[in-house]
């Protein structure tokens, strides 16, 4: 019987990554291996990495189109850059912005 272990992402990546954001104009927080996105002092994304899947899921809740386009982008770059090996999927909610910016 083998044993598989999943590899995380070291600390310092995470941080790093957060750090990115923050030159980008984008202000983030990171628990564990989940990120919130905040543009403008709003609540616009959320990043959740998934280790051993080498995926990581995007919702975008800012509701804006040209939000989500810049946030997309910005995600894409950095994403690339620290984790190049991670496929990056998205949702998209619309119109909730209110509800978490109340």
């Amino acid at each position: 019987m083998s044993t598989y272990f999943i590899k995380g992402i070291p600390v310092k990546v995470l941080n790093n990554m957060v750090e990115a954001f923050r030159l980008k104009g984008l202000w983030a927080e990171r628990h564990s291996y989940s990120l919130r996105i905040m543009y403008n002092n709003r609540f616009a994304a959320s990043l959740h990495l998934y280790p051993g899947f080498n995926e990581a899921v995007l919702r975008l809740i800012s509701g804006d189109p040209l939000i989500n386009s810049k946030i997309r982008s910005i995600v894409k770059e950095i994403m690339s850059i620290y984790l190049p090996g991670y496929v990056v999927r998205e949702v998209e909610v619309k119109n909730v912005l209110d509800t978490y910016n109340a």
